[in-house]
């Protein structure tokens, strides 16, 4: 009998220690890494839901850019986000500097991209856009904008 309970009192204990954490939410998994030039550049996958083929097309490119600077990309050499993890408090800070590199700039930094839209359920469009972009261009346009610190001198 104490055997018993002792049992079902570690089953508890274990199933408790294994739920999920949250961080926000899963966009992450949206954006996929897959190559990159050594530190010079970094191909991504990233696939995006928008109202039209214009509109989801710039949410899978924004997408990529938003995982690169606060969460990085998995697997790949820049795993580690450019800007910071506090995407709240980071976007917050460096407002006018992200408002006008989503709308304007973003794609000065994508030196290759390949897209394909396909409906979704609801008159959506689906998005996966193929891209590479310019990371030592990217990090010294975040440099020169004083978003992120230059590294060593």
């Amino acid at each position: 009998m104490i055997m018993k309970k002792s049992i079902a009192l570690i089953l508890i204990v274990l199933l408790a220690s294994c739920g999920s954490t949250s961080y926000g939410n899963f966009d992450s998994a949206m954006v996929n890494y897959v190559s990159n030039n050594g530190q010079q550049s970094l191909t991504v996958s990233s696939s995006q839901v928008g109202g039209n083929q214009d509109e989801a097309i710039f949410f899978a490119k924004r997408l990529a850019f938003q995982n690169l600077f606060f969460r990085g990309i998995s697997n790949s050499p820049f795993h580690k986000p450019l800007i910071g993890i506090n995407e709240q408090e980071e976007s917050r800070k460096h407002k006018d500097y992200l408002t006008t590199f989503y709308n304007q700039r973003m794609g000065t930094f994508i030196t290759y991209s390949s897209e394909s839209v396909s409906k979704v359920k609801g008159g959506g469009k689906l998005a996966r856009v193929d891209m590479t972009i310019n990371m030592l261009a990217l990090k010294k346009d975040l440099e020169e904008h004083q978003i992120i610190r230059k590294f060593g001198l």
